[in-house]
């Protein structure tokens, strides 16, 4: 049987109510009443402490301890033993103050000589010896006797009977002798006390079980009837039917409910006319795969070209040396250029290897903490030898920044950069490398050569494998066009920013690198 929100929701909070008011009256009847008596004894501990503190011959004994009376609701008898070999305890039934004793503060209209007698009575059996499941001791310090007891007392003029809890502290004096204290609280109140308020959770609870059904009833429409209307728009939804909206009449949850359906319905129309255009946007992803094979094609064929030179000089040189007539100065010869096409293979080998390595992820960057200052020194001292055979103008403005990276891949890159300077070098011979602080916090390194710019169509292209700007020149110096390749994966894979631009005179290569402490957010 299918049940509605609207009585779930009814069941729920008067479960939730019933439950609580229950658990209310449960937990005083359980715990309420110890709490209760528990607080009391603490008060009664609590006001023999500032009573003690007062001297029992002092001119304002009544008003002070009056005034402890009032601030704990407790009512004080001091008591004066006085010397005597009678036993006042030996009579039965005691009515009267023993003796032996006196008051110094109380009265026996807040507590009768009968019950000041009873108190007495039980503390001496505790001194002898005697044990009793309502009397415990309890320690006030200074090694003063003192016991807590609950104490059943009967009015003399009715049946009624009563409970009082009581706390006797007997206080040594000079003359051997005690003062007593006795501070009393009634126990019977405190039942009371639980039985009325158990009775008003009851009435309290069931008026409002009867206001909060009326208020269910109320709450549960406003409740349930945007969802049913909610409801009829989303199957609605499921047909198809995008027409039908929600009537969004609040600014609540349901409200944003009913707006998000009806957000739904449109986005779900729109996609719907979107689909259509997927055929078109699935023939474009079909160009680009097309593309990419392509690009893949056009590698692969350039590596292979790149490769099938030296290998046919190679081929062709080791033929040569099979003919019995060379002397040994062309043999040497033959020899050399197949050792200087094999090493070109080999730098060609291990420049694919490294771009692969880069692009898969394969080298993991050694993160350390250097100057640039050293990065660009140790960089331009491979170089020296070359800068000295070409006439090398070398311009160098570095400051001594700490940056955060990887020191023998960025020294791969400023490499690269300095090696493409050196192979496009005009007759001015101008190489400058600066190092400027940029206003984000990135720090730039530049690699400028003079030489003719680079042709802005061909700007992006620069970076691609095996791409040459200039095929003839870069024959001339045995270049394969990875260079440049290898920089970039290399700046990618270590979050560096890096770009080429045309300068008056010249070209200038450059990437940026976080400064120490700083974070890469780009």
């Amino acid at each position: 049987m299918k049940t509605s929100i609207k009585s779930k929701l009814f069941l729920i909070t008067y479960g939730i109510i019933l439950a609580f008011v229950l658990g209310l009256i449960i937990l005083n009847n359980t715990f309420l009443e110890k709490y209760y008596i528990r607080t009391r004894e603490r008060s009664l501990l609590e006001a023999f402490s500032d009573v003690s503190k007062v001297e029992v011959y002092d001119e304002d004994l009544s008003q002070i301890v009056y005034e402890i009376e009032k601030d704990y609701n407790v009512d004080i008898q001091i008591l004066k033993e006085l010397l005597s070999t009678e036993n006042p305890f030996e009579e039965g039934v005691i009515t009267r103050l023993p003796p032996p004793y006196v008051r110094l503060y109380g009265n026996q209209f807040s507590i009768n000589d009968g019950i000041i007698s009873d108190i007495m009575l039980e503390f001496k059996n505790q001194v002898d010896g005697f044990t009793s499941d309502q009397v415990k001791p309890i320690d006030v310090g200074d090694d003063n006797l003192a016991y807590l007891m609950e104490i059943n007392v009967k009015e003399n003029d009715r049946d009624n009977e009563f409970q009082l809890l009581s706390l006797c502290v007997a206080i040594p004096q000079n003359n051997q002798l005690n003062h007593y204290y006795i501070l009393t609280v009634t126990v019977q109140s405190i039942r009371d006390s639980v039985a009325v308020f158990n009775g008003f959770t009851i009435v309290i609870g069931f008026i409002f079980m009867i206001i909060s059904g009326a208020l269910m009833y109320f709450i549960s429409y406003r409740f349930t009837n945007p969802l049913l209307q909610i409801n009829q728009v989303a199957k609605a939804i499921a047909n198809m039917n995008f027409e039908n909206k929600v009537d969004v009449q609040s600014n609540d949850e349901f409200g944003d409910l009913g707006r998000n359906i009806n957000l739904m319905s449109t986005q779900l129309e729109a996609s719907i006319r979107e689909l259509q255009l997927a055929n078109a946007k699935l023939a474009n992803d079909i160009e680009l795969k097309n593309k990419i094979d392509a690009m893949r094609k056009e590698f692969i064929a350039n590596a292979s070209h790149e490769l099938k030179t030296p290998i046919s000089l190679i081929l062709g040189y080791c033929e040569a040396l099979k003919l019995p007539d060379l002397d040994k100065a062309t043999s040497e010869e033959y020899l050399n250029i197949i050792m200087d096409e094999s090493n070109k293979m080999n730098r060609l080998v291990m420049q694919l290897l490294k771009i692969s390595q880069l692009e898969s992820g394969f080298t993991e960057p050694q993160i350390s903490q250097f100057p640039i200052k050293d990065l660009i020194d140790e960089t331009i001292r491979f170089f020296s030898i070359l800068f000295e055979e070409k006439q090398v103008i070398l311009q160098i403005n570095s400051g001594d920044e700490e940056v955060e990276s990887d020191f023998d891949q960025l020294q791969t890159v400023l490499t690269n950069f300095i090696a493409n300077a050196l192979h496009h070098l005009d007759e001015s011979r101008l190489i400058r490398i600066d190092c400027l602080e940029e206003t984000d916090g990135w720090l730039k390194i530049i690699v400028f050569n003079s030489g003719k710019n680079i042709p802005e169509s061909e700007m992006e292209r620069i970076w691609e494998s095996f791409y040459k700007v200039d095929k003839a020149r870069t024959r001339s110096y045995g270049g394969q066009g990875l260079g440049l390749s290898i920089a970039k994966t290399t700046l990618l894979n270590l979050g560096h920013r890096y770009g080429v631009k045309n300068e008056p005179g010249g070209v200038a290569f450059y990437f940026e690198i976080k400064k120490k402490n700083q974070t890469i957010n780009d």
